[in-house]
């Protein structure tokens, strides 16, 4: 029996990082209408951020601010702009940084918190199957014990 359970949960685990590992992330495509918006950000001073959220359906938040002493400031103010519009427009999607300064960062922070996001679910799910497997080698030992 303990042979069982423990080929069955070795298989799982690795089902699990094999279907993941294969996992294409989904990075949306700027809508034509936000171009124009990114047009005019690259044409401004520095110590400047863009901000965006951009539903499935197209729908777009925005928000972006330069000409900061710091990136940080500007992030701040940009995040402020972003959420304000998000909540006015009813974009539900999360905000990634277009771009600091001149350089578009956009998909690499999409990319990077797709693959921080499938870490901690695999941790949670590792941790659950120790848990089943626990309880179920548990009540394999008592029987082993009663019989």
């Amino acid at each position: 029996m303990k042979v069982i359970v423990g080929f069955l949960f070795t298989s799982v685990w690795v089902s699990m990082l094999v279907g993941c590992a294969s996992d294409m992330t989904y990075v949306p495509k700027i809508p034509p209408r936000a171009q124009a918006k990114l047009l005019n950000y690259f044409e401004q001073p520095g110590n400047k951020v863009f901000i965006i959220a951009i539903d499935p359906g197209g729908n777009y938040a925005f928000g972006y601010d330069y000409g900061k002493p710091t990136l940080a400031e500007a992030a701040k103010v940009a995040v402020k702009r972003c959420n304000a519009s998000r909540e006015s427009s009813g974009v539900v999607a999360r905000p990634y940084i277009y771009a600091l300064n001149n350089t578009v960062v956009y998909e690499e922070r999409i990319r990077k918190a797709h693959e921080d996001s499938a870490a901690e679910e695999l941790k949670a799910q590792k941790e659950e199957l120790e848990k089943e497997d626990a309880a179920v080698n548990s009540e394999a030992v008592k029987e082993q014990v009663l019989n």
